[in-house]
């Protein structure tokens, strides 16, 4: 004996757009977490002599045309290249794109 089980969604396009409202919401609230998160972290590796490499790291982010959060990090010490090339015997070279990979931000091509 087999039962058959039906059922309607009441609304299924607004439903669906609810979902996919959720969804998004969700995704930059993530994204949201991973640019703090980066920017936090490449604060505490900075090497440090004077302390203006470290404090110059931040970050803001703006929602697209598409909804979803666009991201950008920065620092603007003019010498944070010199320093991500390697100057430093305190940070590894390339120490910025270390934590952009680790994270998950930037992926390796």
């Amino acid at each position: 004996m087999s039962t058959k089980i039906s059922l309607e969604v009441v609304n299924f396009k607004k439903e669906m757009e609810r979902v996919r409202q959720e969804v998004k919401n969700l995704a930059n609230l993530e994204i949201e977490d991973k640019i703090k998160h980066a920017t936090n972290t490449l604060r505490v590796v900075t090497p440090v002599d004077t302390g203006k490499a470290r404090s110059g790291w931040d970050s803001n982010y703006t929602k697209g045309i598409d909804g979803f959060v666009d991201g950008k990090i920065f620092n603007n010490v003019e010498y944070i290249d010199v320093l991500n090339k390697g100057h430093s015997k305190q940070a590894p070279r390339y120490f910025i794109e270390q934590v952009l990979m680790t994270i998950g931000i930037l992926t390796p091509n």
